[in-house]
């Protein structure tokens, strides 16, 4: 995998960390849509918590990203 690649994945993550709540709300009205009430009410319920996984994924996806874009280019 190119290392420029991995860069450009790595700054995506860190970019959308910002917007997590905005995807988050995305996602709440995507099951809205299908009916699916059930699991818009978990994550309305659960909004921050979800908010805080989402942006702790992207942080740990960037960080991985950005030391393998370094260990290949040594």
């Amino acid at each position: 995998m190119s290392t420029v690649l991995l860069f450009t994945l790595a700054i995506l993550a860190l970019i959308l960390i910002p917007v997590a709540p905005k995807l988050m709300r995305l996602r709440i009205r995507f099951f809205k849509w299908l009916h699916w009430t059930w699991a818009a009410r978990v994550l309305e319920e659960h909004f921050e918590r979800w908010v805080l996984v989402l942006r702790t994924v992207l942080l740990v996806l960037a960080v991985a990203l950005l030391f393998f874009g370094v260990a290949t280019k040594l």
